[in-house]
This record gives C-alpha cells, sequence and structure tokens, in this order.
C-alpha cells in the first residue's frame, strides 16, 4: 500500500475533532488543530478558529496532539546543540 494510502486510511479512522498539531503537505509544515472530515479526495482540519481544506493524497504525515507541545519539543532540541 502506498504511503499517501496510508495516510488516507489512518484519517478515514480518526473521528471528528481529533485533535492535530500539524500536517506534512507535499513535505511543507501546516499547523493544524483538529481533524474535520476527510471526503471526497479532501481532507478538512481546523485552523485558527476556520477550516482549512487539503487535498488528501498530498498529505505526506500527521502529527497528533498539541501544536505548542511541538514547538516547545523544536525549542528543547535546539537549546541542546
Amino acid at each position: 500500500m502506498a504511503k499517501a494510502k496510508k495516510i488516507k486510511h489512518l484519517m478515514k479512522k480518526l473521528p471528528p475533532g481529533y485533535p492535530v498539531g500539524r500536517i506534512l503537505v507535499n513535505g511543507a509544515k501546516e499547523d493544524v488543530t483538529q481533524f474535520v472530515n476527510d471526503k471526497d479526495g479532501l481532507a478538512y482540519f481546523g485552523v485558527n478558529g476556520q477550516i482549512g481544506a487539503y487535498e488528501a493524497k498530498k498529505i505526506n504525515g500527521i502529527l497528533f496532539g498539541a501544536a505548542e507541545a511541538a514547538e516547545e519539543e523544536e525549542e528543547v532540541v535546539e537549546e541542546e546543540e
């Protein structure tokens, strides 16, 4: 199964409102707050109080949990270097 199909399969199992901190779209980071829905090839995520629609097949990865936690982790790694 191709990676894009695995991510799409994973999104089909997520309940609406599931917390997501960041997604990778064609390798670019996109900060989001929650998964909303996946329908007709589009994946919908909460983005700063709005809804963002992304082509599901272009999503390469998903970071679960709050984005703030990921940013704090990145800061710690940068400080250690």
